[in-house]
């Protein structure tokens, strides 16, 4: 009885709520650069968490509460007792500086390369982490990333940022939430990933918003970064799977504009389309280039070669949104819906700097932006950090790192610095130096608690796990703060070295949450990754000795071969047994019957 009533429950919302909502957001920057924001929310069906709980111990049919969901999420979920799943794929560098503040504050954006966070529902620490070494070789294959080289010595588990990732599902009796991290610093990102994404939306990337999306023109951008977000929400026995997925990329106009024209190869600019700067030496041998054009104009169809293929369902629902910000005065924005027959144009109004369109026909939709000034753009949200990471050293065996931070703000900011470096890099946490410097001038803090409030470290341990810091820090409004200290660079094995040894080891970026007065996440963002040099054996020797070794063993078994198994003759001694062999009596024999024939004849 009671399954028949969460099965009409279930139906009903099925009906009422709105499991599926996607958004474009548009904004153009300065220097011809365009900010796209790609957002896509799946929720399931609401289900009761002890029946569920209880019909996963027995094996018996559970209720199907996935709809829009993606089924083949549900048993990677269920399988591993994971309660929230973080993924992250990232290319490039975020200018902040000219690009104000990361989408979304920074929630789902990730530092170079790809990163995983899971928190698991275990009853200790070894179950936990046999959950998250599965959790991560499934995910490997699902998503066509490294996951699988995830391993103990690159896992951390996040101390200050638990509270911060941390649901409202409550575990078991006996079950502890266990927050777990890693990161690839050194993982490309690529088609192969993208493909994935898509299949998990409901439109599979054929209908709405996501038909923009083509691998060729999201990964030729200045920075892009996708991000997959699985929470359980729960309320008393009543729970829900949440999915929430994003594609942000920073793209180069007049490239685009550019590869349009050009057909996507690039050539030489003819000389009557150079923009030469004549206020200096002109002529036909000389050009001072000038900068990008002023008065542009492009399309979507322009970024991503492709239009909007109408909205993800036949209902008239308000699911797909694309949103705008822009400067009224400067630019113009068309908005086109195109059918085999006509095409409709409309100019879309904007007074408040933020305009919404709805996606609700079945028709193509494409979007035209013109300008004859594209440098009046909205002002960048200043962000309310700024941060800078690098390497120092002197030696081979010995080096440092330094961290700059700086506060462009009027009021103290106070956030968590949480950094994990490899176990081949051995932290001197004594060595610890803080240097501030504002408008009086630059000095070196002897007490570290009047900027930093608590600390958390764990030494690493060879092969085992990583260092893993973090430091609540508070900075001072209008100042810098530089933080060093000194790591020795540990010798590896020779089979621990990767094919690119010479390159250098790539080290994750550090995580910066930045807290309000609250005490809570308000913004974040990631350093940019390091490149260490270590001590590296040259390769080339053992092929070389290899090479030289099988040169001489040849000369040699060959030389000994011949004098053993051969025996030194004259050449009369070889004359007299060339006659005495069954080849030889054989030939003479065929000689004397030729020779009887030719007689009778």
């Amino acid at each position: 009885m009671i399954q028949i009533i969460w099965f009409i429950l279930l139906c009903i919302q099925l009906i009422i709520a709105k499991p599926f909502d996607e958004k474009l957001h548009l904004r153009p920057l300065p220097r011809n650069k365009l900010l796209s924001s790609f957002e896509f929310i799946i929720e399931s069906l609401p289900f009761n968490l002890q029946y569920y709980n209880e019909s996963i111990s027995t094996n018996s049919q559970q209720i199907n509460h996935y709809t829009y969901f993606p089924n083949t999420l549900g048993p990677i979920i269920e399988n591993t007792n994971t309660r929230q799943l973080q993924l992250r794929f990232t290319q490039g560098w975020w200018d902040s500086k000219s690009w104000g503040k990361l989408p979304f504050n920074g929630k789902f954006s990730g530092g170079t390369g790809v990163e995983v966070v899971a928190i698991i529902e275990a009853p200790n620490v070894e179950i936990a982490q046999n959950n998250w070494s599965k959790l991560t070789k499934i995910l490997s294959g699902f998503f066509c990333a490294s996951f699988n080289f995830i391993d103990d010595d690159i896992t951390t588990y996040p101390r200050y940022l638990t509270k911060e990732n941390h649901t409202n599902y409550l575990p078991e009796k006996g079950n502890k939430l266990y927050l777990l991290r890693a990161a690839l610093p050194s993982e490309p990102v690529c088609t192969e990933n993208l493909t994935p994404f898509l299949k998990l939306l409901p439109t599979k990337g054929k209908a709405g918003i996501s038909s923009l999306l083509d691998g060729h023109k999201v990964f030729d951008s200045l920075w892009h970064g996708m991000s997959i977000d699985i929470t359980t929400e729960c309320n008393n026995d009543t729970c829900q799977l949440k999915l929430h997925q994003t594609i942000n990329q920073i793209v180069d106009i007049m490239r685009s504009i550019r590869k349009k024209e050009e057909g996507g190869i690039p050539k030489p600019t003819k000389g009557e389309k150079l923009r030469c700067d004549t206020n200096k030496t002109f002529n036909v041998w000389q050009c001072f280039p000038l900068g990008d054009p002023t008065e542009i104009e492009w399309s979507l169809e322009t970024i991503y070669g492709r239009k909007i293929k109408g909205s993800p369902f036949e209902d008239d629902s308000e699911i797909s949104k694309v949103s705008i910000d822009y400067e009224p005065s400067s630019w113009n924005v068309q908005m086109f819906r195109e059918t085999d027959t006509s095409t409709i144009s409309n100019t879309i109004s904007n007074e408040h700097y933020h305009v919404d369109e709805y996606l609700t026909e079945q028709v193509d939709y494409n979007f035209k932006f013109s300008t004859d000034n594209s440098l009046n753009t909205l002002p960048i949200d200043t962000p309310p950090l700024y941060a800078s990471r690098s390497l120092t050293g002197y030696s081979l065996d010995q080096g440092g790192l330094r961290v700059t931070f700086t506060n462009p703000l009027n009021t103290p900011v106070e956030f968590i610095y949480f950094e994990s470096v490899p176990w081949f890099m051995r932290l001197y946490f004594h060595t610890l130096k803080l240097e501030t410097k504002n408008e009086t001038g630059k000095f070196i803090i002897e007490n570290h608690s009047d900027y930093i409030k608590d600390r958390y470290y764990r030494p690493a341990v060879d092969r085992s796990r990583p260092s893993h810091m973090e430091l609540y820090i508070e900075i001072p409004p209008n100042s810098s703060l530089s933080m060093s200290y000194e790591f020795d660079k540990s010798l590896l094995l020779y089979r621990e070295y990767p094919p690119d040894a010479n390159h250098g080891f790539d080290v994750e970026p550090a995580i910066i949450t930045i807290l309000d007065s609250n005490k809570s996440r308000c913004y974040e963002f990631r350093t940019t990754s390091l490149l260490l040099t270590l001590p590296t054996p040259d390769f080339s020797m053992p092929y070389n000795v290899i090479i030289l070794t099988c040169t001489v063993l040849s000369l040699a078994f060959g030389t000994l071969f011949n004098l053993l198994t051969k025996k030194t003759v004259t050449d009369e001694e070889y004359e007299i047994e060339a006659q005495n062999t069954k080849f030889a009596k054989l030939k003479n024999k065929i000689k004397l019957i030729m020779q009887n024939i030719k007689s009778r004849k």
